[in-house]
This record gives structure tokens, sequence and C-alpha cells, in this order.
């Protein structure tokens, strides 16, 4: 794959693919419209699909304020409608053009413009929309919409495809506001049999070119192809060229989009991962980003004053580094107070919340995030609880080098499969399996995962602290513990959360035998944690 390029901040772009070529022939008569107010981790992935098949993007509303509402209110994206009417004015004569329009931060390309148009081409209708299972946002209208044998009958917004001028005379009646209901303005449109003969518009009922992943999930499952990875709907036995991760499936857009369309496959591996890396070498130790670590001692631990000799052993220069400690009990005080006594003046700064001082677990989280977050010089923010036996002595640089937002390392169990992450969420966001948490986890499959929860260990950039994730609490939300409702807050904010497990990092400490009240504490642990 050629790296990424930086997108440059105007609206309209063509995209360059794996091949470097732009799509010719029947395909240069396809052209994608998507709207992206920002640039964010999801439409970085959306681009580089687009990338990977040579499809030609153009984008549209960059860098205006979003005004169509959000996915908290029970409709909105009229600003899309807007956006789209605009941009159709220069393509109105333009007799042969077609043009998909998607969503981009929650949609994937699976397959490249030939299939597309092809499927387009089979549907025999001018205009096609992806449809879905449930009717959105007005259910009174299912009495209305055409009866089908087989499929999907309601109408989905979130991707169309059509000829240029009848497009046009799609959207030409929009006069809505901008957080108006783009499905409702379509959807009506759709159910007005005149309007629907005139414009000449079908359904993709059986998923042929459209995957709308809500209400579909038990249909979709991974296809492994001669190094391509596909999405398959095994209920229409169709493979869909976009995906969407629409309504509440966002995380399982995630999980396909670590493997769609080459991201990571069973003769490549991942693909990916040496792509906009942050290269460390030749930085002479006072130019090297300054990291704020958070240690979290929240229960009783074995083993912390090895710990904290491997706290010292990380190769990456103390005076650029400063430490937040945040000790919850009295029986690891002293531990502590040597530690600071011995080798505090050794690191650039050093905080330490003691038992005494009666701060709780979110609380102290929260307030070493702040630290960084406030100090304009904090470059990342280091977060590792005290059970983390981090024996990877370049975890910091390795974390650094990958450029991520917000990054964990793989740490799990001694010869266990409790680890560090979840690679899914049950409806009420607690742990579910993943297909591929086993082969993650014992490393049988090696790359950076997208997924929706991480704890014990991580990186986040004091950039994100500042912007996307500059709200002072991320480690409430309501029943939650710190570390879900902290994964809660930044999934809610569109931030993705990688877990690399491209190295050998270390282990976590088993907790649940530990006692306090031998001579020699550590010494019992010897079948709980016989490392």
């Amino acid at each position: 794959m050629v790296p990424v390029a930086v997108l440059l901040p105007w609206a309209a772009l063509a995209l360059l693919g794996a091949e470097g070529g732009r799509a010719s022939g029947q395909e240069g008569n396809l052209l994608v419209l998507t709207v992206a107010t920002k640039q964010t981790e999801g439409f970085q992935r959306f681009r580089r699909s687009a990338q990977f098949f040579n499809y030609k993007v153009q984008v549209l509303g960059l860098d205006e304020e979003w005004q169509g509402g959000d996915d908290k209110k029970p409709a909105g994206g009229g600003q899309k409608v807007r956006l789209l009417k605009s941009a159709l004015k220069q393509y109105a004569d333009k007799e042969d053009l077609i043009i998909l329009f998607v969503e981009s931060y929650d949609v994937l390309f699976a397959s490249g413009p030939t299939e597309l148009l092809k499927k387009f081409r089979q549907a025999k209708s001018r205009v096609v929309f992806s449809a879905e299972n449930y009717i959105y946002p007005d259910r009174k209208l299912e009495a209305k919409y055409p009866q089908v044998r087989d499929g999907k009958r309601f109408l989905g917004s979130g991707g169309f495809i059509g000829y240029a001028p009848n497009l046009k005379k799609l959207v030409e009646e929009w006069k809505g506001q901008d957080d108006d209901s783009d499905q409702l303005f379509y959807t009506n449109i759709f159910l007005d049999p005149e309007k629907r003969e005139s414009i000449n518009i079908s359904l993709d009922q059986r998923s042929r070119i459209f995957q709308n992943l809500n209400g579909a999930l038990d249909e979709v499952v991974l296809k492994f192809e001669n190094a391509r990875v596909r999405a398959r709907n095994l209920l229409y036995d169709t493979l869909p060229v976009v995906i969407h991760g629409n309504g509440p499936t966002k995380l399982q857009l995630n999980y396909l989009g670590n493997y769609i369309p080459q991201i990571w496959t069973f003769e490549t591996g991942c693909t990916v991962c040496d792509e906009g890396l942050r290269s460390l070498t030749g930085f002479k130790d006072e130019m090297l980003p300054m990291i704020l670590i958070g240690i979290f001692i929240e229960q009783p631990t074995p083993f912390l004053s090895q710990f904290f000799l491997r706290l010292r052993n990380l190769h990456y220069p103390k005076q650029r580094i400063q430490l937040f400690i945040h000790n919850h009990e009295q029986h690891h005080l002293m531990q502590v107070d040597s530690f600071v006594k011995d080798h505090g003046k050794e690191y650039l700064a050093i905080k330490v919340i003691g038992p005494d001082d009666e701060m709780e677990n979110a609380e102290a989280r929260n307030l070493g995030m702040d630290l960084c977050r406030k100090d304009p010089d904090c470059d990342y923010y280091f977060s590792l609880d005290a059970e983390i036996v981090l024996k990877n002595t370049e975890t910091l640089r390795i974390l650094i080098e990958q450029n991520k937002l917000v990054i964990a390392p793989l740490v799990s169990r001694h010869e266990k499969l409790w680890s560090n992450f979840w690679g899914a969420l049950s409806p009420d966001e607690y742990y579910a399996r993943s297909e591929d948490y086993v082969d993650v986890v014992q490393r049988r499959r090696v790359g950076l995962w997208n997924v929706p929860y991480i704890s014990s260990v991580y990186m986040v950039k004091a950039k994100v602290l500042r912007s996307e994730l500059d709200q002072g609490d991320l480690f409430h939300s309501g029943k939650l513990d710190a570390d879900m409702a902290f994964c809660h807050n930044v999934r809610n904010q569109g931030v993705f959360m990688y877990l690399t497990n491209r190295h050998q990092f270390g282990h976590i400490l088993s907790l649940e035998n530990y006692q306090t009240t031998h001579l020699h504490n550590d010494l019992w642990q010897i079948f709980s944690n016989p490392e």
C-alpha cells in the first residue's frame, strides 16, 4: 500500500488508489460525494478505503461547522442535503455521470468502482437507495411502503447512487433546515408513487451494493479470500460494496475495519502498521516529547518495588518524564515514599496523592490527565496501573512511534486469556468476546486493532486531550466503572482506541488472593503470580 497522503484542506479532492492511477474508462464516469466537516479518524479510514480502490472522491463541507444535529437527536442531517444540492448544480448537464453519495465517518468501501457500477446497472433504476430492516424516523409511514417478498423494505439515506440529472431532481425541492431529517425528506419522496416513478428510484433490498449494519449484524461475516477481505451477507449471499455502520453499530464497523479491504489478511498480516509513524530516531534526549506518566496503586499489589524498578528502567530520558502517583493504599506508603525520596529528583517533576488525601480512583485519573492537558509542554499522557508488569523497556518509544491518538500495548495474565482490552461490547457496554479476541491475545494475529475498551496501561496524545477529549471529567458516566466510563466517553467523541500486539510488552498480575498479613507477602504469590 502507498502511505496515505495528508488531505489538503480544500473541498474537492480526487483520490489516487493503491496502484497510483485514477479510475479510467467507464469508471471515470463515477464520482463519489461525501460530507465531512472534520477530518476525524473515521473520515481518514473512509478516505483510505476509497484510495485503495481508486475511487474519485469530492468532500463537501470540510471545515464548515456541523449544524445537522447529532447521534443523540432522533433525526437530523439536513445539512448533507443542502451541501449535495449545491454540489450537484455543476453536474446537472452530465447525463452519463453516475454519482455515489455516502456518509464518511462510519463507511468503508469493500470493493471497487467496476463492481459498483455493474451492480448499479443491473438494478435497472436511475437512482438506488440503500435499504434496511428498521423504519426511521417516522414509524407511522410503514403502511405506505411497498410490500416486498424478499429483502429489506425500508429506505436508508446513508448511501445512494444515481445519474447526476436524476439526483438533481431528487434534491431540488429541498428547502429544509440543516438539522431537519434527511432520511425523512428522501423517504417522503420515495413514498410518493409519482415522484418515485418520475425520478426512477428503487431500493437495494438484498444488500448487493449497500450493507447497513443496523438490524443486520447477524447477517454479516468476514470473508477472507486471496489476500483480500470482504463483508458477506449470509442472508442474501451477497458481497456488498459499501459498508455503513449506521445507528448504534459503529463498534461493529470498527471491527470490520480492522480487516476490510486489506488492513489485515492471513497472507499479508497487517498492511497499515507502518503507515504514518512518528520516528524518534536521531533525536537528542532534550528534544524528545515530554510524557506525563500517571501511576495508579488502587489496591494492595504484590511486587511493587519491582514495579518501580521497571519504571526506572524504561528506555526514555527521565528529564522528559513527569510522574503523577496516586497511592490509595496505606500498605504501600513506605514503598512509594522510598521511591520518591531515592529517585524523585531524577524526573522532571513528581506529584504524589496519598491515602490520606482520600481521593477516589476516578477523581485521581481525571486529575492525572488534567495535569497533562493543562501543561502546554506535555506531549503524551501514559496511564499505568501498578498491577502491570511492563517488561519491554522500549514501550514508551514504541507507542509514540505508532502515532495514534489513543493506544494501548497488549498485556494479559500469564498463560490466561484475561487481558487489558475487549474486542466487543455487550448491549449494556460490558464485556463481549469478539471472534478474533483469542487470536489477538495469543498473538496469532499481530497488528493494530481498533477496539471498544482498553484499561490498565495506555497512551493518549495531549493534543486530543485539548480538543476532542477536553471535557475535564472523562472517568465518570452513569454507574460505569472509571475505566469503562473513560472508554465510553472516548468512543462518544469519535476517537478510536487502538491496541498493538506487535511486540511482547509484559503481563498483568493477579491481585485476587493477595494478602498483606504475612511477614513476606510477596512470597505467598507463588501460585497466583508464578512469574
